[in-house]
């Protein structure tokens, strides 16, 4: 039975390793071109190996032509927002955006 318990949590281990690297992996980056804040949120539209990506994170100082990353947290493939009167699509939510 011990045996068993230690089989189980070890899959249980990896599994979780597993999804971390997944989650991880879904980091993006590259040079803004738009961005505006609204609601206390910062969209950015950013240029990610010569596509151009929507982002949405907690409101953050940033400026065009700025080298940014963030994390994938959610991927909408239409979202509208009211302040901005705008939809976007699609967008990426992210936890954060960070400045290079």
């Amino acid at each position: 039975m011990f045996k068993t318990l230690v089989k189980a949590a070890s899959t249980a281990i990896l599994a979780l390793g597993m999804a971390a690297t997944a989650h991880a992996a879904q980091l993006h980056s590259g040079e803004v071109v738009e961005t505006m804040n609204a609601g206390g949120y910062t969209y950015v539209q950013i240029k990610e190996e010569g596509k151009l990506v929507w982002a949405a994170a907690p409101e953050t100082k940033v400026k065009k032509g700025d080298k940014v990353e963030f994390d994938e947290q959610m991927n909408l493939p239409s979202f509208e927002s009211k302040s901005l009167k705008r939809t976007f699509s699609p967008i990426i939510f992210a936890g954060k955006i960070v400045v290079k």
